[in-house]
């Protein structure tokens, strides 16, 4: 493995506290890059979260503990096969339910 001397994500959040929009912005889309090509070799990582988001030498992203990661079979779905209202629907009784469940009372 190799030595990367920028840490974790984890790390770096603890240090800073809070990143600019421009830091959030890039350590974003460098992690979703890399997720994007664990899936393009069909598998899901599984265990995503700061500690396991390496930074190199130069600041770029890289992941770590592939030891829950699973084979599956990935295909990309066109945006014309997704049925929006069932999306918008099951997402409306999520957020119901997690209102209830935390205590949120609408005021509208």
């Amino acid at each position: 493995m190799d030595f990367l001397p920028g840490g974790d994500l984890m790390t770096l959040l603890m240090r800073k506290d809070i990143l600019t929009e421009e830091e959030s912005r890039f350590y974003i889309a460098e992690t979703i890059l890399s997720i994007e090509s664990v899936h393009k070799v069909n598998y899901i990582h599984r265990d995503l979260k700061p500690d396991n988001i390496l930074i190199d030498r130069d600041g770029h992203v890289k992941l770590t503990d592939f030891g829950l990661c699973k084979h599956a079979e990935i295909r990309p779905t066109r945006m014309t096969e997704i049925n929006t209202k069932e999306l918008s629907f099951n997402f409306n009784q999520l957020k119901s339910a997690l209102d209830k469940k935390l205590g949120y009372k609408r005021t509208r």
